[in-house]
């Protein structure tokens, strides 16, 4: 069993909204952490969330427990959540449902949702481990400007490092987007240990994980020659949250 309270339901909502939005189901693993990590159906997106115990107001879990929960329920229940709102999880597994409680911290007032565990002792999905020759930290307000104005004029998200800046392109019948990325214009930081790299990957990914960007101020961006994407967001708390988007020939 595991009984989890974390502070800020608004945070907790961005969090889960743009995580599990690309996924099917949610498993989920609580040991020293809150754990979600989960391949998309097509296998395009793999999604990582880390929330580290000293984000919870109360973290109480017995040995390490592992279970897939249903992600419409999931996504239902948190949508309700409010910046007045701490969010209470609850598992005991004979009931083979978590119980979510948003907590009114000004009133008092308690609101509880049964989500559906589907599976119990199904270990999350393994993670990536890559080594990525380009790598850039962005403003995430920049980086969500991008993704959308890639994705009003094509389908294609083409970025290529080279002379030391990042250079993103999308076109489509006779529309062309074009955006160069330097450092301090927007960029944080850049660092490549190649002369020149490109890659392509499809917008509609992007688009559809940039909901979790708000968490953080700064992404860090990773990329390789027809490797995958490596979006990593980190918010003030200590929640990480990863996105691997595969790439497109």
């Amino acid at each position: 069993m595991f009984k989890l309270k974390y502070p800020d339901g608004a945070i907790f909502k961005k969090i889960m909204q743009g995580s599990l939005k690309p996924i099917e189901e949610v498993p989920i693993k609580v040991s020293d952490t809150f754990l979600v990590r989960a391949l998309s159906p097509d296998k395009n997106i793999l999604v990582e969330v880390i929330i580290p115990q000293t984000a919870f107001e109360e973290f109480e879990v017995e040995g390490e427990q592992s279970l897939t929960a249903d992600r419409d329920e999931f996504l239902r229940s948190v949508r309700r959540a409010t910046k007045r709102d701490a969010v209470i999880l609850e598992y005991v597994p004979e009931e083979r449902q978590i119980k979510l409680t948003l907590l009114n911290t000004r009133t008092g007032t308690e609101r509880s949702y049964s989500i559906r565990v589907m599976d119990i002792a199904r270990e999350p999905v393994q993670s990536l481990s890559l080594e990525l020759p380009v790598s850039f930290k962005i403003p995430t307000e920049d980086l969500k400007k991008l993704v959308r104005d890639v994705k009003l004029v094509g389908d294609i998200f083409e970025i290529i490092y080279k002379e030391g800046r990042i250079e993103v392109t999308a076109e489509s019948e006779g529309k062309k987007f074009h955006q160069v990325m330097e450092l301090d214009r927007p960029l944080i930081s850049l660092n490549s240990s190649e002369s020149m790299v490109s890659s392509r990957y499809d917008a509609d990914l992007l688009k559809s994980v940039s909901a979790a960007f708000d968490i953080a101020d700064t992404a860090t961006v990773e990329f390789g020659p027809d490797l995958p994407m490596k979006i990593a967001i980190m918010a003030e708390d200590g929640t990480q949250v990863t996105y691997w988007i595969a790439s497109r020939a």
